[in-house]
C-alpha cells in the first residue's frame, strides 16, 4: 500500500513502512494510508493491537524531503497532520518495533506508542531546527515529559542524537535487544489475551485527560511549521540536503 503494509492476523494489525529507495520516508501517500488505517481500526472489534515497524533496518529517515519542498512552494499539507491526530486519539495499544534510524516524526511518533522495543543500533534524532522548521507531534510539550527538559531541548534545538542505551535509560523506550521483534510479539501476545475492553479503558485513562491539550499542541506547532517552510532558511536547508551539500545561513 504505497509504501505501507497494512496486514491483519490474530487480533494485531500491523502497519509496515517499506519504502527502502528512500530509506523508509514518509511521504503524503503513506500518511494518508497510516492515518485511514487506523482511524478505520477504531470500530474494528477484531483488531485488539497495532503493530508499528519496518523493513530494511532503518525506521524511518523521517518526512519525505520531496514533500517539505513542495509544502515551501504552496502545496497542502492533507495527510500528515491526520495521521498524528489520529495516532494520539487511538484507543487501541501500540506496540512500536525500531532498528536503525528513527529521524523526525520517527522519533516523535514513537511518543504516543505504548511499547517501544528497539535495537542496539536504534538512534534517534530531531533535526528540525538545523532544516529550519520547529518541533512537530506535540513533542515542544510531550518530549521534555518523557526524557527531561535538558536532553530534549538538546535533541530538539541543536539535533543532538538519542543513542538507543540513552533511549532506555531516559525512559523513552520499553527495551533494548537484539530481538526487538521477539519482544514485541511477545508484549502482543499478552496484549490481544487480555479483555479488550479493558485494555482500552486503562489506556484512555492514561492518556484521555491531555488529548485535547495535546491535539491543540499540534494545531499551534503546524501552524509555525508550516509557516517556517515558506521562509527562504527552511528552503535552503531543505534544497541543500536534496542537493547533498551544506546549507549556507550566512546570508540570513
Amino acid at each position: 500500500m504505497l509504501g505501507i503494509n497494512v496486514t491483519q492476523e490474530n487480533h494485531i494489525l500491523s502497519l509496515e513502512i517499506d519504502r527502502p529507495s528512500a530509506k523508509n520516508a514518509i511521504n503524503q501517500d503513506m500518511y494518508k494510508a497510516l492515518a485511514d488505517t487506523i482511524e478505520a481500526c477504531q470500530s474494528n472489534n477484531s483488531v485488539r493491537a497495532i503493530l508499528l515497524h519496518a523493513q530494511g533496518g532503518v525506521f524511518t529517515s523521517g518526512n519525505d524531503m520531496q514533500d517539505f519542498l513542495a509544502i515551501s512552494h504552496g502545496a497542502q499539507d492533507n495527510h500528515a497532520g491526520r495521521f498524528i491526530k489520529a495516532l494520539i486519539r487511538n484507543k487501541k495499544p501500540v506496540v512500536a518495533v525500531v532498528e536503525g534510524a528513527a529521524i523526525g516524526i520517527g522519533t516523535t511518533l514513537l511518543q504516543f506508542c505504548d511499547f517501544v522495543f528497539i535495537s542496539p543500533n536504534a538512534f534517534f534524532k530531531t533535526p528540525f531546527a538545523q532544516l529550519g522548521l520547529c518541533p512537530e507531534f506535540a513533542s515542544s510539550q510531550y518530549l521534555s515529559r518523557l526524557i527531561g527538559i535538558r536532553k530534549a531541548k538538546a535533541m530538539l534545538m541543536l539535533g543532538e542524537i538519542m543513542t538507543a542505551e540513552e533511549a532506555l535509560s531516559l525512559g523513552f523506550v520499553t527495551s533494548l535487544s537484539y530481538n526487538p521483534m521477539e519482544d514485541a510479539n511477545s508484549c502482543l501476545d499478552q496484549l490481544t489475551l487480555l479483555p479488550p475492553s479493558a485494555m482500552q479503558i486503562s489506556k484512555s485513562m492514561l492518556v484521555d485527560f491531555e488529548v485535547n491539550e495535546l491535539i491543540d499542541t499540534v494545531d499551534a506547532e503546524n501552524k509555525q511549521l508550516f509557516h517556517l517552510l515558506t521562509q527562504p532558511e527552511a528552503r535552503e536547508a531543505i534544497t541543500a540536503f536534496l542537493e547533498k551539500r551544506p546549507a549556507d545561513f550566512s546570508q540570513f
